[in-house]
């Protein structure tokens, strides 16, 4: 996988929001945790598929702490739809199944940010951007 391919990643998840937003108005955006959630995440892909780097005074975040920020509200959005029908006690089977398969599927995308935070052999991604932005 190249580097600036997240950039798509980080557009379809946005275009994503977008349309839950023409669908289900902004009233979405405070209902369902997953939609600011997605946005951060169509964001952070976004800027990691463009920059290498991004340095705001003293800190400075590299592209790979943006493309793992962005598996991580992954991690955060699988079972964020069912985990509310489970904490109120209204949950049926298929909930607290795909509750289940949820949190099965974030421990996978959490690995996923891991291994590119360490450029571990799991999940290998080759750099070609070189821009950097700094304030």
């Amino acid at each position: 996988m190249r580097q600036s391919s997240f950039r798509y990643l980080g557009l379809f998840d946005l275009l994503i929001v977008a349309a839950f937003t023409a669908f289900f108005g902004v009233e979405a955006f405070t209902r369902l945790l997953a939609i600011p959630a997605m946005t951060l995440a169509g964001v952070s892909a976004l800027l990691a598929g463009t920059v290498s780097r991004i340095t705001l005074g003293p800190v400075t975040v590299t592209w790979r702490y943006l493309a793992a920020l962005t598996y991580a509200l992954f991690a955060v959005i699988l079972p964020s739809s069912f985990a509310p029908s489970v904490l109120t006690g209204t949950a049926a089977r298929l909930d607290w199944f795909m509750l289940v398969v949820g949190l099965v599927g974030s421990l996978c995308m959490l690995y996923f940010a891991a291994a590119i935070v360490r450029d571990g052999d799991g999940f290998v991604v080759e750099e070609d951007v070189e821009t950097v932005v700094g304030w």
